[in-house]
């Protein structure tokens, strides 16, 4: 088991995003809960399994995603990326 949710949809956040990167996951939830839509008292519990030679990586993806990101540095005027389309050299043409 590499992480608990509750509700299905979180599960499949984290299932999907692990299957992205090569890691195969599976859910194991209450089916009871899914059909009648209880989330209380356990039911509403989601284990996501991965493979037990996967989950080191499944841990540091997950540890990874749930960081907040830094905040992106302002960049000086010379090292900005130049906004809209570049123009490609056209070869053997002079204007």
């Amino acid at each position: 088991m590499i992480a608990v949710t509750q509700g299905l949809l979180q599960a499949e956040v984290v299932r999907t995003y692990l299957r992205s990167h090569g890691i195969p996951a599976l859910l194991r939830y209450e089916s009871a809960g899914r059909a009648l839509g209880i989330t209380v008292d356990g039911l509403g519990e989601v284990q996501v399994l991965v493979p037990a030679r996967w989950k080191q990586r499944a841990r540091r993806l997950l540890r990874a995603r749930e960081r907040p990101r830094r905040l992106l540095r302002a960049r000086r005027p010379s090292q900005a990326r130049p906004r809209g389309r570049r123009r490609r050299p056209t070869a053997g043409r002079s204007r």
